[in-house]
């Protein structure tokens, strides 16, 4: 019973959003959608109450802020004033 209990506690750590991503990874996923994008920033940031990868990037001649979920989704791309 301990060792179901033990289980199930590091697999809920494991699996936690908040352990998903490296910040790498969050740069892998930049510059598989937006190919040669030049990426300025990375933050941990707070968007509509939920914990998410605030980027700022340069593509195209563009500045760009990407919001990205800490289990990889794009959740928006915006120019960035």
């Amino acid at each position: 019973m301990t060792r179901l209990i033990f289980l199930l506690l590091c697999f809920s750590i494991v699996s936690s959003p908040a352990f998903a991503l490296s910040k790498k990874e969050v740069r892998e996923i930049i510059k598989q959608a937006y190919p040669g994008a030049r990426i300025t920033e990375i933050e941990k940031e707070t968007y509509q109450k939920k914990r998410i990868f605030e980027v700022d990037f340069k593509h195209e001649g563009e500045n760009l802020e990407a919001i990205i979920s800490l289990d990889g989704e794009i959740i928006k791309v915006h120019i960035d004033d």
